[in-house]
């Protein structure tokens, strides 16, 4: 089959992303007649704007490399089976189903809940320099303790360690050989300087921090599923500036939860939210429909909205789902914020202006698109045992490892450096050291401290390759210049290609039939959705020119090729 001409054919996936995404408002120019139509598909009118919003957020890789009319409606036919999409959707009530219309729902109740909290609730949380140094005198935090510890797996080893100290071990030599946290143990044990509420949140208790002296050993204290034992070896007192912006940060998070808690329960008060009886009946027999499970003043909750949260939150098999406390803690907490506040927004008016309009109807274009991609695409396409076992076996070099060199390295920035270590390295030299002293270049390593390169790596490094796969083992090569100067090396292990590990090649595999059958299935529906509507489209080509034009459309095409 003849793949259908347009924008993103070959990448479907991507395709769906750059069709939910024109939403997005560029900063470039507009055009000369923004809502002049370029297009009608039906009683749908795509605008001047929206083609070039929509040029402008492809992102480089998906642009198409053609110029002139013929880009312009490589551009417009993407738009048009954006539509040919929603009208499909909308026709098959795909909308109307309750799952999509539920998330429709819940999306809805977040966009208007969060407008009502920026504009209504958040200049009530408002922190003033007396609130930070209030709770900064209260809190204790201008006391601060420079803390070592070290943190083992059982209490039995923590208190081992500890009878260790006390008869006069070096906590640093302990701290360095046992504690389990690699960081620490290169900074012998120093967690460094703490105040009372970052030690609390670090499993250091109040009592312990304000009470034990300097040099002291704590018990073993837990911290998560560990132990670590703790010692405080320095003390001093702090300004409240110190700590102003992260204290103003956190203050202010808090309050805003305190003043959207209290207003949440004061509407739910005066909207008389409550339990209804027989829907939480038919919950705890297993139905879900639109019966109320609770009320409030104007609305309810269905039994249907509630067992979707259920789903999301995964809590579908849970107390949540049976027990009467346990669903009115669940729903107070989930559901009851974002529609008390939602419903406020409402009552204010937030819903009918034009852009909280435009954004909402855009939100249920894009959930439409994504539930009918999955119904047309994702549902359709499956992969067998078989299928997958077979690819492998005609496809073996797609599942190999390559060849792999690990090796030790010096990157010295000039030839006559690195020529001079050449003649005085031995190999059994602290490499990495070495390049710390002198401020070498390094790549990244390996966590045995080794650099690691495959048979791909020949592209970018084509001197430095051959000469690993040269070099003998344990022995000083180079130097080689690279892009990043001239390399020293010293390999340690040569592993030859080799098949992938059978679980990992079957998980590739089924990601590359999958991906190609959704091409196949892709290109199926958007030729049977051109078929079906393609008769109701007209193109206004004297208006893709002011929407497009040349010079915008060769800004992108260089956009393009640098990228």
């Amino acid at each position: 089959m003849e793949k259908p001409a347009g924008l993103l054919w070959q990448y479907p996936l991507a395709l769906l992303a750059a069709l939910v995404l024109i939403t997005a408002c560029s900063q470039q120019q507009t055009p000369a007649h923004p809502t002049a139509p370029v297009a009608r598909v039906g009683e749908v009118q795509i605008s001047s704007e929206e083609l070039r919003r929509f040029a402008l957020d492809v992102l480089p890789d998906l642009r198409p490399a053609k110029q002139g009319q013929a880009a312009r409606r490589d551009y417009l036919q993407t738009l048009i089976d954006r539509q040919f999409m929603l009208r499909q959707a909308r026709e098959v009530g795909l909308g109307d189903e309750p799952a999509v219309r539920i998330a429709s729902l819940l999306e809805r109740r977040t966009y208007l809940a969060n407008i009502y909290r920026r504009r209504d609730l958040h200049p009530k949380a408002q922190i003033t320099d007396d609130d930070i140094k209030r709770y900064f005198d209260d809190q204790g935090l201008a006391h601060e303790r420079l803390v070592t510890a070290i943190m083992v797996a059982t209490k039995d080893e923590a208190r081992d360690l500890k009878n260790q100290l006390d008869a006069g071990a070096s906590f640093a030599d302990l701290a360095t050989a046992h504690t389990l946290d690699p960081l620490v143990a290169e900074r012998r044990g120093r967690l460094g300087y703490m105040n009372r509420a970052l030690a609390r949140r670090t499993g250091i208790p109040n009592e312990i921090f304000d009470k034990q002296p300097i040099d002291a050993i704590s018990p073993p204290l837990p911290i998560g599923t560990r132990f670590h034992i703790v010692r405080f070896i320095e003390d001093r007192q702090v300004s409240v500036d110190s700590q102003r912006e992260s204290l103003a940060e956190g203050l202010a998070k808090a309050r805003k939860r305190e003043v959207e808690q209290q207003h949440v329960e004061l509407l739910a008060y005066e909207l008389d939210w409550r339990l209804a009886p027989p829907g939480l009946a038919a919950l705890q027999n297993g139905a879900s429909s639109d019966q109320p499970l609770f009320t409030y003043e104007g609305g309810a909750v269905s039994l249907a909205e509630y067992r979707e949260v259920l789903k999301l939150r995964r809590a579908s098999h849970g107390a949540a789902a049976r027990d009467s406390a346990a669903v009115e803690a669940f729903a107070r907490r989930t559901i009851l914020p974002e529609l008390m506040l939602a419903d406020a927004a409402e009552k204010a008016g937030y819903h009918r202006e034009p852009q909280v309009v435009a954004w909402l109807a855009k939100d249920r274009e894009e959930r439409l698109l994504k539930v009918s991609y999955q119904r047309q695409i994702g549902d359709q396409v499956a992969v067998t045992e078989p299928e997958i076992e077979a690819y492998i076996a005609r496809h073996p070099e797609r599942f190999t490892v390559p060849e792999t060199i690990c090796f030790d390295e010096l990157i010295a920035p000039d030839a006559e450096t690195a020529r001079q270590l050449a003649a005085t390295l031995t190999g059994a030299e602290d490499w990495q050291a070495i390049a710390a002293k002198r401020g070498f270049e390094h790549r990244p390593r390996n966590a045995d401290g080794l650099v690691c390169m495959h048979s791909y790596n020949s592209t970018p490094y084509p001197t430095l390759w051959p000469a690993l796969q040269k070099s003998t083992p344990d022995r000083v090569g180079g130097p080689v210049q690279t892009r990043e100067g001239f390399a020293l090396f010293k390999v340690v292990s040569k592993k030859a290609p080799q098949p992938e590990p059978a679980a990992q090649a079957r998980q590739r595999a089924r990601a590359m039939l999958v991906r190609r059958a959704e091409q196949v299935r892709f290109d199926e529906w958007l030729a049977a959705l051109r078929q079906q509507y393609g008769n109701e489209v007209e193109i206004f080509d004297d208006q893709l020119a002011d929407a497009l034009p040349e010079a915008l459309l060769a800004s992108l095409v260089r956009e393009t090729q640098d990228h």
